[in-house]
């Protein structure tokens, strides 16, 4: 059964569904790619006392209700659309006996949750604060700091004031 759905438009990758949601009263999880028993998930989830995991929901909410209620909010998703969603190719060169090839590998990147508020929080304090503030983005290992850095540079280089004045003349 689930060998045919992935024949079905909507889970083939790169066709019609963005990233795919596993959710339930505790955690999410995200991939961009559906691959049967290859499918990776990733940890869509806030973080609790500086760990994995989610906080306790307010008035009876879900611990997951952020997913809904910030997430999947029409100018969030907009904002995902335009800003974060990027699709990477890497292009591998393979030598065999008959001749060279080339391997194309394609990942669609998906920010997660810790990523999306680092750099909305950061362009939110900048956007008020102006220039000269120091930051540390710390992540742990594997978890996107790369493209957290390449998301934050690229919008602050072209991030201006209320007073639609620039805030950074220069971003390195």
């Amino acid at each position: 059964m689930v060998g045919n759905l992935l024949t079905i438009v909507l889970f083939t990758f790169k066709q019609r569904c963005l990233v795919y949601f596993a959710v339930d009263s505790e955690q999410v999880w995200m991939t961009t790619k559906l691959a049967k028993e290859n499918t990776y998930f990733l940890p869509f989830n806030k973080g609790h006392n500086h760990g994995a995991g989610n906080p306790i929901g307010n008035n009876g909410e879900y611990r997951t209700s952020y997913l809904w209620l910030e997430v999947l909010q029409k100018d969030s998703l907009l904002d995902i659309l335009a800003r974060f969603l990027h699709l990477k190719v890497k292009e591998t060169k393979i030598i065999t006996d008959t001749g060279i090839k080339y391997q194309k590998k394609e990942t669609l990147i998906f920010p997660r949750y810790h990523q999306l508020n680092l750099v909305r929080k950061l362009i939110k304090h900048s956007q008020e604060n102006k220039a000269g503030h120091n930051y540390l983005i710390q992540h742990s290992a594997g978890s996107g700091k790369s493209n957290s850095i390449a998301w934050l540079a690229h919008r602050l280089a072209n991030l201006h004031d209320h007073q639609n004045e620039k805030i950074f003349h220069t971003v390195v």
